[in-house]
């Protein structure tokens, strides 16, 4: 059986985690709509579930996009459509999913140029440039603003996007104030962000995990936190890591938490039904039902790679932190008494599934809510800081990232708490 993925959707991604420059939309008709929608709305309506949510409205919440969905020429315009009546439920983990982004998340790979950007009042930022594709190659780097493509004043980033082959002649403005012209192929890249390990102090070791989805790398994982049981302390910077599958999330737990510890728990609607025909009990009161199951209780995975981290942590989130890594920021709050530094996280942590529709189309959604073991429930509120510290747009080499700081000054206040 699959095992269910916690992370931020599609949709909510785009806002969370920097864009992309991606390859051109393809173009869909009329009946490829109708196909699509039909699909959807089915699974949607059949497997979903929300405690106290009537998935049944979907149909009228597409009517309100018609307009839209009629006019919807490519599969970007038609998605942007679906995802907007979508996102009218009001919680995270649904959305439809076009065949370049599923396509983007399967292969890990995405064709353009290689950025992650920001708008900027000149162009759009480069925040991050991606290894080894096109536009490192060339010779961008983060804080360079692409101010044109092709002599065309850019104000989005589709005007950044193309086909694999193609080229562009961006102009970028460099930190000194001058500007450049660069001429880049568009070609496929990998979008693989490997985990890794900071020493901050000779006692403080940061551990950046980007994602606990498919490119989470369990091996790697391990290699670093065997580094890391050297230290005093750890920060475990889950910044801009939108989540990933449960299995992911639980094997990191496995290094930080003992194996029995009991760290939430997933209310499905099986659990609801039990606890209203035993307890009779109001099946919208999740700490209650949390407490009442066993059986849904989730746990680190049993590590015997690499020994649990005995010394004091301290977690980095911000708004674009969601799903698994909430869920890991808020178990190692509760257990290690670890402070919270940065923003508050994106509140989304539902359980969800993905399914493949028709035409290359993928669908996320819901199929059961979450509770931390003291009683916490996340969608919605995330996990609250201790010490604010925004995410700098980006941190020059060799310059110490300002968040550290705050988690130091934190961890020398904290006691270990006692076995």
């Amino acid at each position: 059986m699959k095992l269910p993925t916690l992370f931020a959707t599609a949709a909510l991604a785009i806002s969370l985690l920097a864009p992309n420059a991606q390859a051109q939309s393809a173009k869909i008709d009329a009946a490829g709509k109708k196909e699509v929608l039909e699909v959807m709305t089915k699974r949607i309506t059949q497997n979903a579930y929300v405690p106290g949510v009537d998935f049944n409205k979907l149909n009228a919440l597409l009517e309100k996009q018609k307009a839209d969905l009629d006019k919807a020429e490519t599969e970007d315009q038609f998605s942007d459509a679906v995802n907007t009546a979508l996102q009218e439920f009001g919680f995270s983990h649904i959305v439809l999913m076009q065949p370049v982004a599923v396509n983007a998340r399967v292969n890990r790979s995405s064709v353009g140029i290689g950025v992650n950007i920001q708008p900027h009042e000149d162009g759009i930022l480069v925040v991050r440039v991606v290894p080894k594709a096109p536009a490192d190659e060339a010779g961008i780097v983060a804080g360079d603003i692409l101010v044109k493509a092709n002599g065309k004043q850019i104000t989005d980033p589709s005007d950044l996007r193309g086909e694999e082959g193609q080229q562009v002649t961006i102009s970028v403005r460099k930190a000194d104030g001058k500007m450049k012209d660069y001429t880049i192929t568009r070609r496929k890249f990998s979008t693989v962000r490997p985990e890794e390990l900071k020493w901050v102090d000779k006692d403080t070791a940061a551990i950046s995990i980007y994602t606990f989805d498919l490119s989470y790398d369990k091996e790697n994982v391990e290699k670093l936190m065997a580094e890391a049981s050297k230290a005093k302390n750890l920060i475990v910077d889950l910044r801009n890591n939108g989540g990933g599958a449960v299995m992911n999330m639980t094997h990191f737990l496995g290094m930080v938490l003992p194996k029995e510890t009991k760290i939430g728990t997933f209310v499905n609607k099986r659990l609801v039904d039990d606890f209203v025909k035993e307890k009779g009990g109001n099946p919208n009161d999740l700490k209650a039902i949390a407490e009442f199951s066993e059986a849904g209780k989730l746990r680190p995975w049993a590590n015997v790679n690499v020994p649990v981290f005995k010394g004091k942590i301290a977690v980095l989130v911000n708004g674009a932190s969601g799903s698994a890594s909430e869920i890991t920021a808020q178990a190692l709050k509760e257990y290690v008494n670890a402070p919270i530094v940065g923003t508050k996280s994106a509140g989304a942590v539902l359980v969800s599934v993905m399914q493949p529709l028709v035409r290359g189309f993928q669908v996320q959604f819901p199929i059961s809510d979450y509770v931390s073991a003291k009683g916490v429930r996340l969608e919605h509120n995330g996990v609250p800081v201790d010490v604010e510290a925004k995410t700098p747009q980006e941190i020059m080499p060799g310059k110490a990232d300002p968040a550290w700081q705050f988690a130091l000054d934190l961890l020398a206040k904290i006691n270990l708490p006692k076995n």
